[in-house]
């Protein structure tokens, strides 16, 4: 299986928070930037995420094909502002499934509660918690061909190798002949 995770610029938060990290980070500053992304997930991937901001969430839903779900990364830790009166302390995730759960499998919540990391030196970087809920969401196996698209501070591609060693090699194969069997049913 082919999965992706994406961690864009937030619509709005390119040249403002990534320019001078990258020269076309302010392209995300415009909607349809945001459009050819979730039109690349969805010819290129069988299954994906896609993290955004709250401000964001009813402009690229609505890009979105109807059969992707909301999730919630809930940070009782995050920045805040002075001058800013309302802590916006979560953030969306747009899942788009393939791979069915089974009964067996424990049950993948809708959120995450983790805080946001510090000091790793790139805006945004998520923490290794928050990637292993994307991995155990998108019901992904260590055999599947992940691609994490924005590398950034590169803690995704970390937590995904991380993740692969600690899956026990049973499970991997029981999960994928039960896909195997549903595929042929």
């Amino acid at each position: 299986m082919k999965a992706a995770y994406a961690d864009p610029p937030y619509l709005g938060c390119g040249k403002s928070h990534y320019g001078s990290l990258h020269e076309s980070a302010s392209d995300f500053d415009d909607p349809a930037t945001h459009k050819r992304l979730i039109e690349r997930l969805c010819d290129e991937f069988d299954t994906w995420a896609l993290s955004l901001h709250e401000p964001s969430l009813g402009t690229i839903l609505a890009m979105c094909p109807p059969d992707v779900r909301v999730a919630a990364w809930v940070k009782p830790f995050a920045a805040f502002k002075a001058n800013v009166t309302r802590a916006w302390a979560w953030e969306p995730v747009i899942f788009r499934f393939y791979r069915p759960r089974t009964r067996e499998q424990d049950t993948w919540r809708d959120f995450v509660s983790e805080p946001i990391t510090m000091r790793r030196g790139f805006p945004g970087a998520k923490p290794e918690k928050f990637c292993f809920w994307v991995f155990e969401g998108l019901n992904l196996v260590p055999s599947d061909d992940f691609h994490d698209l924005f590398l950034g501070s590169g803690a995704v591609t970390d937590a995904w190798q991380k993740w692969c060693g600690k899956r026990p090699m049973s499970s991997q194969i029981e999960l994928l002949d039960t896909n195997q069997a549903d595929s042929q049913a």
